[in-house]
C-alpha cells in the first residue's frame, strides 16, 4: 500500500505542476519566479501531495494477528509530575480503575514541585504498588529517566499527570504492542481533550486532536512508523529504552526517543483503542506557546537522530520523517501568502487564491471526514462516544488553523535553529 499512496501522490504531484504553469506565470508578473514556484509548491501543491497519501494511506485497514496469552504481563506507569496539584489525583484514581489483570505498578517522580502536589499525594492511599520518587526539578527527560531506572518489569507505559485513562486504556495498548511484530518497541496511545467545555481555544483543539493528530498517527501506524509516541500515553518495550539510554534532555524528548528507535531499524505503531484524556491549554498564548515546542521539538529530532543517514532506518519512516522537512515552508507561505490572497480575492483578484488552492481545501474537508468515520468505528467497537463538539470550531479549524499557529511554528524552528534557551 505505501508504493501505491506513494505512486498516486506522485501522479497527483507531477499533473498540479502541469495545470499551475498558467498560474505560476501570472503570479511572476509580480513577485518573479523564484516567489511564484514557491507560493504555489507551497500553498498548493505540496500540501495536496501530503493530503493524498494520507487520504490513500487510510484506506489501507491493516489487519495484525493476535496472540492468544492466558494472562496479561505485568507494567510499569511512570507519571513525571510538576506543579499538578489540581490533576494528579484524578490521574491516579483512572489507573486504579484499570481492567487489566496483570500487576500494574506506578512510579510517581516529583520534579521538584512547590504547589502542593506532593502533599496531596502523600495524602493518599498510594499502596504498595505506587513508588513516589522526589528530585530537585531538572526536567521532564531527567525525572523520566531516573523513573525507568526502578522499573523491573518488561514494559514502561508513561503517563503525564494531567491525563486520564480510559479503563480499558492499559489493556488495549499492551494488546496493539504484543501483537505487533518483534521489530515494534513503541506503540503511542489514542489521546483526546479532557476539558473541552473551558474554551473556544479547548474546542479548536479537540478537532485537532480527533482528526488531525488521531488520522496522522493512524496512517503512520499502518506503516509501522508512527513519528511520536507521546510522553503523555504510550507504551515501551523496557529493555528497548534502557538499551538506547531512556530520552534525551531537550524540549521534544518523545520526539527524539521515538526517532532514534526508528533510526536503529525498529519500529513503532499507533493503538487508536487505547484512548486518555488529556488537559490541553485554555488561553491562546498557552497553546501557541505549546504549538512552539512541538515545532522546536521536530528541529532537534532532525539534529539529534540520523535520519537521512542510517542504514537501518527503513525506506517508510524515511519518507514519513522527510515529509516534516516541508512544514516550514508551508508555514511561512501559510503566514504571508494567505493574508495578502485573501486580501486580493476581496477586490476580485484570484491571483493567489486560485482554483487549485480550494481543491486543496476540499481535499482536506475529505480527509477529515473518512478520519472522523474510522474514528467513529473505534469508539462504536469500544462502547464509547464522545460529546457533540463544536461546529463554528469545526470550521474555524479547517480554514484557519495551520494559519493562526504558523507563526508560533516559524518561532519554533527558528528557535532551535539559533540554539535559543530551552525551557520545560
Amino acid at each position: 500500500m505505501f508504493l501505491i499512496s506513494t505512486i498516486l501522490s506522485l501522479l497527483y504531484f507531477i499533473f498540479t505542476i502541469f495545470i499551475s504553469i498558467n498560474w505560476i506565470n501570472d503570479i511572476a508578473c509580480y513577485f518573479g519566479y523564484f516567489l511564484a514556484i514557491y507560493i504555489v509548491l507551497f500553498i498548493a501543491l505540496i500540501p495536496g501531495f501530503i493530503f493524498i497519501f494520507m487520504f490513500t494511506s487510510l484506506l489501507w485497514n491493516k489487519k495484525e494477528k493476535k496472540k492468544c496469552k492466558t494472562k496479561e504481563d505485568d507494567v510499569t506507569l511512570l507519571i513525571p509530575m510538576y506543579n499538578m496539584k489540581n490533576s494528579i489525583k484524578e490521574t491516579i484514581e483512572s489507573i486504579k480503575k484499570q481492567k487489566y489483570s496483570g500487576n500494574i505498578y506506578i512510579n510517581i517522580i516529583d520534579d521538584g514541585s512547590t504547589d502542593g502536589s506532593l502533599e496531596i499525594l502523600k495524602s493518599m492511599n498510594l499502596g504498595p504498588e505506587i513508588t513516589l520518587l522526589e528530585l530537585n526539578h531538572k526536567g521532564k527527560a531527567y525525572a523520566l529517566n531516573e523513573g525507568l531506572k526502578h522499573v523491573k518489569t518488561d514494559y514502561t507505559i508513561t503517563v503525564d499527570s494531567d491525563t486520564v485513562l480510559h479503563p480499558l486504556a492499559v489493556r488495549n495498548i499492551m494488546k496493539k504492542l504484543l501483537n505487533s511484530n518483534k521489530k515494534t518497541v513503541a506503540t503511542a496511545g489514542c489521546l483526546f481533550v479532557k476539558n473541552v467545555k473551558k474554551s473556544f481555544i479547548t474546542q479548536l483543539q479537540e478537532w485537532d486532536y480527533t482528526l488531525g493528530i488521531f488520522g496522522v498517527k493512524l496512517y503512520q501506524s499502518n506503516y509501522n512508523s508512527t513519528l511520536v509516541a507521546q510522553g503523555a500515553f504510550s507504551a515501551y518495550k523496557t529493555d528497548a529504552l534502557k538499551r538506547i539510554g531512556g530520552w534525551q534532555n531537550c524540549v521534544g524528548e518523545d520526539i527524539v526517543l521515538t526517532w532514534e528507535f526508528l533510526s536503529k531499524g525498529y519500529e513503532t505503531n499507533f493503538a487508536q483503542d487505547a484512548i486518555a484524556f488529556t488537559e490541553v491549554p485554555k488561553k491562546f498564548k498557552d497553546l501557541a506557546r505549546q504549538r512552539k515546542r512541538w515545532a522546536r521539538g521536530m528541529i532537534e529530532a532532525f539534529k539529534k537522530v540520523k535520519t537521512i543517514t542510517s542504514k537501518n532506518l527503513n525506506l517508510k519512516s524515511k519518507f514519513l520523517m522527510c515529509l516534516n522537512v516541508f512544514f516550514p515552508f508551508i508555514d511561512l507561505a501559510l503566514l504571508i501568502f494567505i493574508p495578502l490572497g485573501l486580501a486580493l480575492l476581496v477586490f476580485g483578484n484570484q491571483l493567489l487564491i486560485g482554483w487549485l488552492t480550494l481543491f486543496v481545501i476540499i481535499l482536506g474537508i475529505l480527509l477529515c471526514l473518512v478520519i472522523d468515520i474510522k474514528r467513529k468505528a473505534m469508539l462504536k467497537k469500544l462502547g464509547y462516544k464522545l460529546k457533540r463538539r463544536s461546529i463554528l470550531a469545526f470550521i474555524v479549524y479547517v480554514l484557519l488553523y495551520a494559519f493562526i499557529l504558523a507563526p508560533f511554528c516559524l518561532m519554533g524552528y527558528i528557535s532551535e535553529l539559533i540554539n535559543s534557551k530551552k525551557k520545560w
